[in-house]
């Protein structure tokens, strides 16, 4: 190669991580909010430069009502889970469940990149289960909230003194990573988690925050994060469950206050409303806060069609990131943005960015004129302007009466009929 064209190829790329830096709000994948780069406003945060994603599908996820998964099921997603970057994959709890023993034992077997964690009771017993199964971390669990220590674990912050770090220890001298999960943690007050955490942090890996009813705001998360990392080294983790909405908002603050680990689950199953969805958060933690992670976005549609079908939950056609709905085009507006301007104009991330293998146009009443040719060159269709008034008309009509948009059929039908396109064989095919 000669000297000149290296020299070429090393300006490009040195240009192109310029503009990343200087406009990280901004790529050739992505268009989002410069506000979020505000220099004053990030002056604010302690964002870490990478943040661990804990994968908690297999466990948290399945204590969604009505969700099972069976050990193939659940070596089949861990294995997935691996793929996409997942650095830590919570398997089940093996002190309850002998599956999840022989899935645990499986998956250590197969040498992933990922660590395979256990979740466990505050029990020397489970801790052991966990150890006999060749686990390489645990999370153990352990109250955080007064009403949670006396009326539903029936215990008192002096027997958690007593029996947490001799399990700690033991989990350690076995050697397992360690996390304690503070269970209603944002139910809590600051006096009670600054005791619980001086009881462990000794012995521990990490201490967990757990939002475990959804009922703190992004705001009052942030607050509280800073405020533990004030009298705390330890690394801070955060397990924020959906049932106001605010599941990735309240992982995203956490972050932004310092926590360096998150705890997801693929499209957000689990208990109740759920929680925060892996792929909202990895996307959102990459464009709009600038962090980075081990997870490949590209992988986020197919990771949550796996986890859709071994599950049985369906995906709402709306479902941020990975939702049908995200590439689907049928109003005018949405047609003008992409017609007259580009991808980017038209949304925030590019489908590729995210492995979404389908763009589609769909035409209703909603439909215009920018939305016809649209559809019309997706069709490979050629169409006089002057019929598209018409054209128009019979859709809007069709769609009222149909309640929804029109099939790729229903539309030839309407050319055809309109004397403006005459069926071939590969179009029944198509439709």
């Amino acid at each position: 190669m000669k000297k000149e064209n290296i020299y070429i190829i090393i300006h490009t790329v040195i240009k192109y991580c310029g503009d990343i830096m200087s406009e990280p709000w901004k790529s050739n994948m992505w268009f989002v909010s410069p506000f979020n780069y505000d220099e004053d406003l990030r002056k604010k945060f302690s964002l870490p430069k990478r943040v661990i994603f804990h994968d908690t599908t297999l466990r948290d996820g399945e204590q969604q009502a009505g969700i099972i998964f069976s050990k193939y099921d659940k070596i089949t997603i861990a294995k997935a889970l691996n793929r996409i970057g997942v650095d830590r994959i919570e398997v089940g709890i093996p002190g309850i469940s002998n599956d999840d023993r022989e899935v645990i034992r499986a998956l250590v077997a197969a040498s992933l990149e990922a660590k395979i964690y256990s979740w466990c009771r505050n029990i020397k017993l489970d801790i052991s289960i966990a150890k006999e199964c060749e686990s390489q971390g645990v999370i153990i669990e352990v109250p955080a909230s007064k009403p949670m220590i006396e009326k539903v674990y029936s215990t008192s912050i002096e027997e958690l003194e007593r029996i947490l770090p001799e399990n700690l220890q033991y989990a350690k001298s076995e050697g397992m990573e360690t996390s304690v999960l503070l269970v209603d943690a944002t139910r809590s007050d600051i006096e009670t988690i600054k005791k619980i955490i001086s009881i462990a942090e000794k012995y521990c890996d990490g201490i967990a925050i757990s939002d475990t009813f959804g009922s703190i705001t992004p705001f009052a998360m942030f607050y509280l994060i800073s405020k533990i990392r004030e009298f705390t080294k330890k690394p801070i983790e955060v397990h924020c469950h959906n049932d106001f909405g605010l599941a990735t908002a309240n992982t995203i603050a956490a972050v932004a206050a310092g926590a360096c680990c998150v705890h997801t689950t693929v499209i957000g199953i689990g208990e109740r409303a759920g929680n925060a969805p892996l792929g909202e958060v990895a996307l959102a933690l990459k464009l709009l806060m600038g962090v980075e992670s081990n997870i490949k976005l590209k992988e986020l549609y197919r990771i949550s069609d796996i986890v859709a079908k071994y599950s049985g939950i369906s995906i709402p056609s709306n479902k941020p990131i990975v939702g049908e709905n995200i590439f689907r085009i049928e109003s005018e507006q949405a047609a003008m943005w992409l017609i007259k301007g580009e991808p980017l104009l038209a949304y925030p991330f590019t489908k590729e960015l995210v492995g979404n293998p389908k763009f589609e146009i769909t035409l209703s009443k909603k439909s215009g004129i920018n939305t016809l040719k649209l559809k019309l060159n997706e069709l490979k269709i050629n169409v006089p302007e002057e019929k598209y008034t018409e054209i128009l008309n019979r859709i809007y009509q069709h769609s009222l009466e149909k309640k929804n948009a029109l099939t790729d059929e229903e539309i030839l039908e309407i050319l055809e009929s309109l004397g403006v396109y005459k069926y071939k064989i590969e179009d029944y095919m198509r439709a």
